[in-house]
């Protein structure tokens, strides 16, 4: 059976997920959206054409349910915007593309390193400025006077969660962290925070990248951004998208040192929470997924700097 331009987005509840739709919408998408999350009154869910609840993630029976509802619905393009799913696609990838199903984000050995910011720190510190990352915390006596802050961060997680600021390595309780093994121990950044929006193909050859400097964060999430046109970063997050072998959409946070220079924090391989302010710049990544899948030339528009602040919309269900 020949496929229509049907997406199915996970997540949907997130913002994401939110953005995606919006940004589809923009562009006059004629296909249908297909939307999934374990929350019945998910906001995306009630911004879609079909929106169907689902086991958690890591429920057994999330996977069976998932490939039933992406048969009933017909769907051709897989965007996850989550973090635990996209391992589950990640893993049934090629399946999914030999059922002629495009499913645009990375392979499952590059999302593994990605998800563990201890095996990203390992993968990347060489080549790439990162802040000094231990698992041991007396590694910090031979680099840090007792007064330098120190961010504990859990080895997989997302959205600021989890994570605690101290003073000085003198200052940490690892009884306060619950499984010391899961975390990790990193410099503290004082400067500016950055995400970046970096889309890539099928081949791991990036197309386009947007920086937005983080103006106000709540919760993880970007509520005030400015896209900004930084070369430098822009070239950096190139070189480590090709490094790491980075396919799809990509969000990438970097932090600026108390010198001002930016370091890599973590790579989240798939859409960002902030994803609309890219597309509200000029650059729309789903248009150029849906060029890439349709085998369409892809022209990635000219980026514009503005300044984007977020509200709440309520939706009556």
């Amino acid at each position: 059976m020949k496929r229509s331009n049907n997406i199915l987005l996970t997540c949907a509840g997130g913002p994401a997920a939110i953005g995606v739709i919006k940004s589809l919408k923009k562009i006059g998408f004629e296909g249908r959206i297909i939307t999934i999350d374990s929350d019945p009154l998910s906001a995306g869910g009630k911004l879609s054409d079909s929106n169907w609840t689902v086991p958690l993630s890591d429920s057994p029976d999330y996977w069976e349910v998932v490939t039933d509802i992406i048969d009933r619905e017909n769907v051709n393009i897989v965007l996850p915007t989550g973090d635990m799913d996209i391992v589950h696609f990640a893993n049934n990838k090629t399946a999914l593309q030999r059922l002629g199903i495009s499913v645009f984000m990375s392979d499952i050995d590059v999302i593994k390193i990605c998800q563990n910011k201890d095996e990203f720190y390992k993968k990347c510190k060489d080549k790439f400025p990162l802040p000094f990352t231990t698992q041991t915390l007396s590694d910090f006596d031979f680099d840090f006077n007792e007064s330098y802050p120190i961010i504990a961060k859990p080895k997989r997680g997302s959205g600021s969660r989890g994570i605690r600021k101290y003073k000085s390595y003198w200052d940490v309780d690892i009884t306060d962290l619950g499984n010391y093994e899961n975390y990790i121990f990193q410099e503290y950044l004082p400067g500016k925070e950055y995400t970046v929006d970096l889309l890539s193909d099928l081949d791991g050859n990036v197309l386009t990248c947007a920086v937005r400097e983080r103006l106000q964060v709540k919760a993880g999430i970007s509520v005030k951004g400015k896209v900004v046109l930084n070369q430098k970063i822009e070239k950096m997050c190139w070189d480590l998208a090709k490094h790491l072998n980075l396919k799809g959409p990509v969000c990438i946070q970097l932090k600026e040192d108390k010198m001002g220079n930016p370091k890599f924090i973590e790579v989240n391989p798939r859409f960002g929470g902030g994803t609309y302010f890219t597309t509200l710049a000029g650059v729309n990544f789903v248009e150029n997924i849906l060029q890439i899948v349709n085998n369409e030339p892809v022209c990635v528009d000219k980026l514009n700097e503005i300044t984007v602040v977020r509200y709440f919309e309520e939706i009556v269900v």
